[in-house]
Formats: C-alpha cells, structure tokens, sequence
C-alpha cells in the first residue's frame, strides 16, 4: 500500500504538487511513496465525481487528498468555496475515507500559488525578482487595481500576461513543476490553501 493518492484537476496541478511532495524535509514530513492522478473533466469533475473515483482505490493508499480550483468548478456562482469543500469531503466520508482523506479548494484558482513565491517566478523567467515585480505592478495600474488584488483575484491572468505578453513563452504544465521545485515552502505557507494542505501532511507523515 502506497501512502497517499492526490487526486487533481489538470497538468499544471499536477506538475507543482508532484514537486512539492519530491521536496519531503522541505515540506517537514518523511519521504512519502505516492500517486497523483488528474481527473478526466477538470475542476468540475473533481466536484461532480472526484470521491467516487477515489473509492475505487480505497485499499491501495492509506490517506487521499483532492484539489480543485474553485473558479470552474460549476459551483463558484452557487456556493462558497467552503459549502463546496465540505460536501465534496462528506462524499469521501461516505466513501470509507473518513479520517484518512482531506480536500483543497483553491481559491480562484492554483496560480494564486506563484504569487507567493514571486522570487522562484522570477529565477524560472531569467528575470531578476525586481523587473518581474516592475510588470507587476504596471499590469496592475494598467487595470486600475493593486498588486495584490491582481495577485489574489486575478492570478492566472498575470501568469498569463508575464508568460505570454511580455516573454513570448508559451505555458505548459513543466512551467508550474519547474516553480514548484525551486518555490520557497516557507513563503507559500502564507497562502491558507497551500498551509491547509501542509498542515495535514504533516499530521499524517509526520518526520
């Protein structure tokens, strides 16, 4: 039996989780032995399906945790990002994971995450932190808003305008694992969806 199962929504979930938790003594846990799997409709299939899937490897993982981004997900003009996380987790209690499983909603979405490690944004870029920061802060006059609202509110929209308007780059998921492995844990502690599911990593595997 394997530690954990990571359920997610996309690629680029994939790809920053799976650097995270290849980071054990970082993250203060011991070495885990685990999967990640992505869920064939995204972020509204995590919600319509993710814990039923899950039951079909109960016994194969001793503890399960699944993400989503709350925008997309089919529930973000219906319910709060935690109305959905607690059914979605009453769903995994019913599944027989009760106690072993957990669930992440992030809000709006994973990006926010980048935004807290801007300095491994910046060494992925090959730009110093201070010209990543300069962008940052015209994107945001230009919107008529502050850094942090753009960081918080609309964080894909920034990756998207720091990638693609102002380095011609494409995005693809090794992006997000590439930030993953050099982003600081301490800083993305910061972001409540990211110490949530560190928190109870370490409850579970604990060094």
């Amino acid at each position: 039996m394997k530690d954990l199962l990571v359920y997610v929504a996309d690629a680029d979930a994939l790809g920053f989780i799976r650097s995270v938790l290849n980071r054990p003594q970082a993250l203060g846990i011991r070495p885990l032995s685990f999967d990640i799997e992505r869920h064939p409709q995204r972020d509204a299939g995590m919600v319509q399906s993710g814990a039923e899937l899950t039951r079909m490897k109960k016994g194969r993982y001793d503890k399960t945790l699944l993400l989503w981004d709350y925008h997309g997900c089919g529930r973000d003009h219906k319910q709060s990002p935690e109305e959905v996380g607690l059914e979605i987790q009453d769903k995994l209690d019913r599944c027989s994971w009760s106690g072993n499983s957990a669930v992440t909603v992030l809000v709006p979405e994973l990006e926010q995450w980048l935004w807290f490690c801007d300095n491994a944004v910046a060494t992925h870029c090959g730009v110093p932190v201070g010209e990543l920061q300069q962008w940052m802060r015209e994107r945001a006059t230009k919107l008529g808003k502050s850094v942090e609202q753009i960081t918080r509110q609309q964080p894909k929209e920034l990756f998207e305008h720091v990638m693609r308007d102002r380095l011609k780059r494409t995005i693809s998921p090794r992006d997000f694992e590439e930030i993953g492995r050099q982003a600081s844990v301490n800083a993305l502690l910061v972001c409540t969806s990211f110490d949530s599911i560190i928190r109870r990593l370490r409850d579970w595997f604990a060094e």
